[in-house]
């Protein structure tokens, strides 16, 4: 029903629209064209027999041709041209009239307006020639042509043929039939055409449609074959790009979920169970200092949790105030790495730092800017093997500093890089405690790059290491 209630019409009335304003177009245009060429070719015809008659009165002055021999040669020729001939004397007085034209009854009156406006512009302007065309656009053009006769360089009188142009309508009218009869074959072709198109179109549309409703039901599992090129096509595939995405987003979303849950569940059950051996006497004055102590960590760990999905909640309610100043990178990385110093060293962890001694000032938000590196910071020894080395160095590029965290042991698989900044994303997706996070860590280190207008990226390869790198501006630049 999606299909033929809506694209088979539209498809449909606009191929006969098409063909509707193209059959009257090519009409007009036809029509105009055998209209000026029908014309055109009456007015040669005209002035070549002027041209003619002209020529016999030149004779008839120059040499002893007859007054007979002149009229019986304009009456022949208007009878077997079957042409209206006028020839008038000097003072536009009809001195012979010649009306073989069996038309002329129809068209008389206008061959005598034509008369009187040409007579005018011949005796009064002095003009040798003129054509003129009955104005009008609902009947066929009358045709008047004059040539001035001559005796001496004076005008002696005048000659008149008129023609009515024949075969216009009958020439317009055929057209127009055929025009018609061919805009109804179009018609039935563009049935049949806007059927197989609406049907070809609509199959991917429909079955997109049907897969969107599974979507709104929350079911992700929704691929479409790609059938089509170009730009349905690309629909298909941007629709399916989609689908894969929302059920990539609720996989990691559910897996955010349960990381959270666990991650609460966790230090809330080992809380509650220390505080109620302490309440009930089950353990001992001596030990309640150590699992006290036990009790801080568990609520420092879910504090910090806390904290990284409050600073999601500002990322995404747009909420994250951003304070640029001018400030020392070198020294904020040397501050950031004391604070790692004993977990490095309890783990063996060999550490390599390459910054310069001098001072490199950037330009950004150095609370912001301090949350990036610390997490960064936080990753490399949690994911770093033990004895194993991490690396930070600095070096400049256009105006920019780059910062560079690399640690060696696990790495992130080559199908995960790309999905390593999403919100929620964890590439351990077990529970593992020992390796703690929910994921929300490097979404919050994107975010707050992406609002200093800078970069961030990921390399990560077996044997090598992950390395990540981020920009900032120079504040000299």
């Amino acid at each position: 029903m999606f299909r033929y209630r809506t694209l088979f019409p539209r498809i449909f009335l606009s191929i006969v629209a098409v063909l509707f304003i193209i059959t009257v177009i090519f009409n007009f245009f036809v029509s105009f064209m055998v209209r000026r060429n029908a014309t055109n070719n009456m007015k040669i015809e005209l002035q070549k027999g002027c041209s003619d008659i002209q020529k016999a009165f030149s004779d008839y002055y120059e040499t002893v041709t007859t007054d007979e021999a002149l009229y019986s040669y304009m009456k022949n020729l208007a009878e077997k041209k079957e042409w209206t001939l006028w020839v008038t004397n000097a003072y536009n007085k009809l001195a012979f009239e010649f009306n073989y034209d069996q038309r002329y009854e129809k068209y008389s009156a206008l061959a005598r307006e034509n008369w009187e406006v040409i007579s005018e512009t011949i005796f009064q302007k002095n003009e040798d020639s003129i054509i003129y065309e009955a104005e009008g656009n609902y009947y066929t053009p009358v045709i008047t042509c004059a040539l001035t006769i001559k005796r001496e360089d004076t005008n002696v009188g005048a000659i008149y043929l008129h023609g009515q142009v024949q075969g216009i309508k009958q020439t317009i009218t055929l057209i127009r039939n055929c025009s018609i009869v061919a805009f109804l074959l179009g018609v039935m072709a563009a049935l049949l055409i806007s059927f197989f198109v609406a049907r070809k179109i609509s199959k991917p549309l429909y079955e997109m449609n049907e897969a969107a409703k599974e979507l709104s039901k929350g079911n992700f599992d929704q691929q479409i074959e790609v059938t089509e090129s170009g730009e349905i096509g690309q629909l298909t595939e941007t629709f399916n790009s989609m689908a894969a995405a929302l059920k990539k987003y609720e996989d990691t979303r559910q897996s955010f979920i349960g990381n959270v849950s666990h991650e609460l569940k966790s230090p809330l059950t080992s809380i509650q169970g220390f505080i109620q051996g302490m309440v009930d006497g089950t353990i001992s004055k001596d030990e309640q200092q150590t699992y006290l102590e036990i009790v801080l960590a568990e609520t420092k760990r879910m504090n910090t949790l806390i904290m990284d999905l409050l600073d999601l909640v500002r990322i995404e309610s747009n909420q994250m105030e951003i304070k640029f100043t001018k400030w020392d990178a070198n020294e904020l990385i040397r501050r950031c790495l004391i604070n790692f110093i004993n977990k490095i060293e309890e783990r063996h962890i060999e550490l390599t730092v390459d910054i310069s001694e001098d001072k490199t000032e950037v330009y950004a938000d150095i609370d912001r800017i301090t949350q990036v590196i610390t997490n960064l910071l936080d990753n490399a020894v949690k994911f770093c093997n033990d004895s194993g080395s991490i690396k930070v160095w600095t070096y400049k590029t256009n105006g920019k500093l780059n910062i560079s965290i690399s640690n060696t042991g696990r790495t992130i698989p080559e199908e995960d890089l790309e999905y390593i900044f999403d919100r929620f994303f964890k590439v351990d997706k077990a529970h593992n405690r020992k390796i703690p996070g929910t994921g929300i860590g490097l979404s919050i280190v994107k975010e707050i790059i992406n609002r200093h207008d800078e970069k961030i990226w990921v390399n990560s390869k077996a044997g090598v290491g992950t390395v990540f790198t981020f920009t900032l501006a120079l504040a000299d630049k």
